[in-house]
């Protein structure tokens, strides 16, 4: 899910190939709904400057942004259809564009509100290097470290409403005189709803319009968007769209075969507002890089971290996504619009475990839940 090396060019990735949105953004193509090329793959000789192609995708990219109007942030929540497929990749290539298109670091944001994980990872690295707010790891509003789903079961964690609040609270500081800020979602888009902090719950905390992630294919592929689609929009969530990424170098399920067909069953899919946005083939050079950050040094880190880039900005629409998440209703307007009683609100409902009080909770340490979870026979997060 990630990318690999090139020439050290601080603020962006240069050399590659793209097209513009169709939001009022000049398209390079005019026969299609949503406008983009899937480029070929990048070649270190591509790396070495701006090409003409990438000035014009800078531009649009700038324009998307510009879409929102003065002083409203823009916030794109990242989701996954599986865990593992690449969402921090893709977090890391929109933050890649827009430096590249000219925004400062001090604009960007990137946060994770709840995470499985606290290990570090090629995102850091860059943002670490490029002066970008990262929040996330053990900095996390929520961690699910090893025994915190029991703990809170058994009322010694606060409630849904008070993680949610304190989610929204942290991610509201962040945005506060910035253009984009990303949100990174959590495994699959059901992860957490135990606590009544998954990914839905989240999302709509937040106020924040979601980009789905899956795995490329075909009918896998289509069949997955569409299940976990419906996952967000069961609870009132806006879905812009969704790419696809890993796909196969070669063979029937190749990643070019793969995106004319899944581009097909968008364009059939007549009325959704739903957008395809590209498929994403893997990256032989970067595969495993995730278990090897800690082990690889600095500088290779952040050549990998540009050449992710370049690789991910060759065959997806990134001002696409980001001119349909400037014109999203919730990022307008700063606030969900009002809900309204549908059948099975019942399952989008938090969890209290104990009385509501405020997000300043006083929650039990994670060093006796942890020790205690150890001591039973615990391994991992949950």
């Amino acid at each position: 899910s990630c990318s690999g090396p090139i020439s050290p060019v601080r603020g962006g990735w240069p050399g590659a190939v793209m097209a513009s949105p169709s939001n009022g953004l000049a398209p390079m193509d005019t026969d299609e709904r949503h406008y983009f090329r899937n480029g070929a793959p990048v070649v270190a000789t591509a790396l070495s400057k701006v090409s003409p192609a990438m000035a014009e995708v800078s531009a649009a990219v700038r324009a998307a942004v510009d879409l929102a109007g003065d002083g409203r942030c823009i916030r794109l929540f990242v989701a996954g259809a599986v865990s593992h497929v690449g969402k921090t990749t893709v977090c890391l290539s929109i933050l890649a564009a827009l430096r590249q298109a000219g925004l400062s670091a001090a604009e960007l944001a990137y946060v994770k509100p709840a995470t499985q994980c606290e290990a570090p990872d090629l995102l850091k690295e860059w943002c670490d290097d490029e002066g970008i707010e990262y929040v996330s790891g053990e900095g996390a509003p929520l961690v699910f470290y090893s025994g915190f789903t029991r703990s809170f079961l058994s009322g010694e964690q606060g409630t849904s409403t008070q993680w949610l609040e304190r989610i929204a609270a942290k991610i509201d500081d962040m945005s506060r005189g910035r253009r984009v800020l990303v949100v990174d979602g959590v495994g699959f888009p059901a992860v957490g709803s135990i606590v009544g902090v998954d990914n839905a719950e989240v999302a709509k905390a937040v106020r924040a319009p979601v980009l789905l992630v899956c795995k490329s294919g075909v009918g896998a592929a289509v069949d997955s968007f569409s299940l976990n689609c419906s996952y967000f929009l069961a609870r009132g969530v806006p879905v812009l769209g969704a790419l696809f990424n890993m796909g196969d170098l070669e063979g029937f399920n190749s990643w070019d075969k793969c995106a004319e067909n899944i581009q097909l069953w968008f364009s059939q899919s007549g009325g959704r507002r739903e957008r395809y946005y590209g498929v994403v083939p893997v990256a032989p050079e970067l595969q495993g890089l995730r278990e090897k950050v800690s082990q690889t040094d600095p500088s290779q880190l952040r050549r990998l971290a540009l050449l992710n880039a370049v690789h991910f900005a060759s065959h997806v629409d990134l001002p696409g996504i980001l001119g349909d998440a400037a014109l999203d209703t919730w990022c307008r307007r700063g606030a969900p619009p009002a809900k309204k009683p549908r059948l099975g609100d019942s399952f989008s409902t938090p969890v209290a475990a104990v009385p509501a009080a405020s997000s300043a909770f006083q929650s039990k340490s994670r060093a006796s839940v942890a020790a205690a979870a150890s001591q039973l026979g615990a391994r991992g997060g949950g």
